[in-house]
């Protein structure tokens, strides 16, 4: 016999959506990576500190745009919906969320500014930049195991 799903076509669309998001930002993380990891000697630091720049802009836009839509068409609801056990876990990665968002707000006249600093100053920011890095990309494997919870997993039936 077969078993049974309880997801419905919709959430798998918004899961579907999700998961190409969650993509194209890692696209842009890794490009964010390899910018910064560029040897400033070969290149110069002011066009260095312009890449890296651009890219952590680029970054920043594309991950609160992620956010936001997670958050208000994306699977959180898909999941308190289908998982209500699983809120908990939800409202965790939310809060994650708002910290991403502040930490973003606290870093942006820095990078406005990057262009100006000098090699030191800059090091250390980027630094801070990868560290942000690391933490979406731990929040990311949250959020993709979550959504493989909620909508992957066979709800039982007979066999």
């Amino acid at each position: 016999m077969t078993s049974s799903y309880s997801v419905s076509s919709d959430a798998r669309a918004i899961a579907q959506a999700s998961c190409i998001e969650h993509r194209i930002l890692d696209h842009v993380k890794q490009a964010l990576r390899v910018t910064l990891d560029w040897k400033a000697p070969a290149i110069g630091l002011p066009r260095k500190a312009s890449s890296v720049e651009f890219t952590t802009k680029s970054f920043a836009r594309h991950l609160v745009r992620m956010m936001d839509l997670e958050e208000q068409d994306g699977y959180m609801s898909v999941v308190l919906e289908e998982k209500p056990h699983l809120e908990h876990r939800v409202r965790r990665l939310e809060r994650q969320h708002q910290q991403f968002r502040a930490g973003l707000e606290e870093l942006a006249p820095e990078i406005d500014s990057m262009q100006a600093l000098p090699e030191d100053q800059f090091e250390f920011l980027a630094s801070r930049i990868v560290e942000l890095l690391d933490r979406v990309d731990q929040h990311d494997l949250e959020e993709i195991e979550l959504l493989q919870e909620t909508l992957l997993c066979d709800e039982g039936g007979e066999g």
